[in-house]
């Protein structure tokens, strides 16, 4: 089987473990708590700047790419806009009218308040008494 990657996982992973082991080796060296301390601080400012640079040129590599995408796929979501709003707007006034009625039936009050939980149970009761 042939394979077509780059070798990005590969990369990742072996700079993944260059890292975590770099961290451990100064972790397990027999030096005083501040050395360990400032080194610590200086391998972690070149590891910032490291991955910065590696941000940079993935963003110079994929910005061109990214616009080229953004640009072909814009006429296509504006065309489907257009050809779908009026089925949107169509579902939203259907739609509407029964969440207002939902919201007022589940609004209106508790069972002690002769709310719609009173009007349920006393439906409840009766179908059941007429089951028996």
């Amino acid at each position: 089987m042939a394979d077509n990657d780059s070798g990005g996982p590969f990369v990742s992973g072996f700079l993944l473990g260059g890292i975590v082991g770099a961290i451990v080796g100064i972790l397990l060296a027999p030096k005083a708590g501040s050395e360990t301390r400032a080194e610590l601080a200086q391998q972690s400012e070149a590891w910032r700047e490291r991955a910065e640079e590696v941000a940079a040129r993935v963003r110079e590599r994929l910005g061109p790419t990214a616009e080229t995408v953004r640009d072909r796929i814009a006429p296509t979501v504006d065309v489907m806009r257009e050809r779908f709003a009026p089925a949107v707007e169509g579902v939203r006034g259907r739609v509407a009218p029964v969440a207002e009625a939902v919201s007022a039936r589940v609004g209106r009050g508790s069972k002690a308040d002769g709310g719609p939980g009173a009007e349920v149970e006393e439906e409840d009761s009766t179908v059941t008494t007429e089951q028996t």
